[in-house]
């Protein structure tokens, strides 16, 4: 059995995620910690009350105490929970449609459960050996409100005024509930869009990819804006526009704050094993070292290497605020980066060395990811030969090459997909490359998972930038 992903569990209503398992992941927590306290919260998708009562009941029947946050940004569940509790849970399918909704578990120090800790839980599941609380011990909830506390919490870690004006775009998502209010209170300007929370997510669509956020360009330009701030459901991702109206690639955001921090404090640096060679090209040349992790384990990196700072593409860890990702912190020091040098944005990233990338998902069931990838890469590594430096395994299959360009393919762990990701010193060099990949990838599902009717109906799937 292998319930957990990347991050957490997560897939559509009833298919993958239903009140029953939230019931018996409730079950298993409680068991995992022998009762406890337990910090539990939401976001605003449709289905997301029904399954944090079936996760309370669980937890309750094993003896655990819930505390009740309510609504509210992952980042402040796992704020809340290094405060107040022994675990937390949050129920959330973060970019994911709304058809999705998940689970995400958290230690009480406020790290995402390790890998080995979920398989312990998975092994209690598959089990049914839970604990069983007596009628004297049957746990309790209580209703705790941590926005307040939290988003005080981060503007006393920024320590910064300002006076930006700042577009926000919050994907009708949680962090609509902290994110104007923080901003406000450092003294920004603030313009709103899709800032209701709303579970069918009507504004545009709830992962922060540029394709989705085209429209905040043009608004940035129109308002005279300083930048554009926008998250996704549960606001631990975070997308950026400068003040001329550009995006600002994941992995240029990634290498300005490693570049920050490695300068300021030295230490290494940890990324997820699909970012870019600019984060490398800062980070070395400021002194400091790049690991590389899979998704979904920066916290295991961060533990491993004594990290002073972590990311995933869209996903920052700030460890001395605390371990877990946070786009709260993360807006609130690029506002005081951009205050403290008098430099805009625009003018702060073109230190930023900048690659061609490409980004591209091939629809895949999950039965086959794994076998589809791995005849995938066996074709990749034949045709690129000679030209391969390193192979990286630590996530799918990443490819360095000789002349600076990388290649990766690997199984998404949320989605029936395989994940293509291609970076190139040059378009035409890109374009090559991406179109080899690609194919290669796209005949190894074929040929892995046959052309029948379990997958037909997933090739409506993106070839994306």
């Amino acid at each position: 059995m292998r319930l957990f992903g990347t991050a957490g569990i997560r897939g559509p209503l009833w298919e993958k995620i239903s009140p029953d398992l939230a019931l018996k992941i409730g079950m298993a927590l409680g068991t995992y910690l022998d009762s406890g306290t337990v910090c539990a919260g939401m976001d605003g998708r449709t289905s997301s009350p029904m399954l944090m009562k079936a996760l309370s009941s669980g937890l309750l029947s094993a003896g655990s105490r819930v505390l009740n946050f309510g609504p509210v940004p992952t980042p402040a569940l796992a704020w809340g929970t290094r405060k107040r509790g022994d675990a937390g849970v949050m129920i959330t399918a973060s970019h994911n449609p709304p058809t999705d909704n998940g689970v995400k578990v958290f230690n009480g120090d406020g790290t995402e459960f390790y890998r080995e800790q979920e398989e312990e839980l998975e092994g209690i599941i598959e089990s049914g050996r839970y604990r069983r609380a007596g009628w004297d011990e049957v746990g309790d909830v209580e209703s705790v409100d941590v926005i307040d506390d939290y988003t005080h919490a981060v503007l006393d870690f920024a320590g910064h005024e300002t006076s930006l004006r700042i577009l926000y775009d919050g994907a009708n998502g949680v962090g609509s509930l902290v994110a104007p209010y923080l901003l406000g209170q450092m003294g920004a300007k603030v313009f709103s869009v899709n800032s209701h929370v709303d579970g069918h997510f009507p504004g545009r669509k709830p992962e922060p990819r540029y394709e989705n956020l085209t429209h905040l360009g043009a608004l940035v330009r129109e308002l005279g804006a300083d930048l554009a701030i926008a998250q996704d459901g549960d606001a631990d991702r975070i997308a950026v526009f400068d003040d001329r109206g550009k995006y600002v690639e994941e992995d240029t955001l990634i290498a300005l704050f490693a570049k920050l921090y490695v300068e300021e404090t030295g230490g290494d640096v940890v990324v997820s094993i699909n970012t870019g060679s600019r984060i490398d090209d800062v980070v070395e040349a400021a002194g400091g070292r790049v690991h590389r992790v899979p998704l979904g384990q920066l916290h295991d990196g961060i533990k491993r290497y004594s990290a002073v700072f972590a990311a995933e593409p869209w996903k920052f860890i700030h460890p001395k605020f605390g371990p877990w990702i946070d786009s709260f912190v993360t807006m609130a020091l690029l506002i005081k980066l951009i205050d403290d040098t008098g430099e805009p944005l625009s003018r702060l990233v073109e230190g930023i060395p900048k690659y061609h990338i490409k980004k591209a998902n091939v629809p895949c069931p999950d039965y086959c990811k794994s076998a589809a990838v791995a005849e995938a890469a066996s074709t990749i590594e034949r045709n690129l030969g000679r030209e391969i430096r390193e192979v990286l395994t630590v996530s799918g299959f990443r490819f360095n090459l000789d002349d600076g360009s990388w290649v990766l393919v690997r199984a998404s762990g949320t989605e029936p997909k395989v994940r293509v990701v291609v970076e190139a010193r040059d378009r035409k060099r890109l374009s090559e490359l991406f179109e080899r990949v690609y194919e290669s990838v796209s005949n190894a599902v074929r040929r892995t998972c046959g052309e029948g009717e379990r997958w037909d109906g997933l090739q409506n799937g993106s070839r994306g930038s």
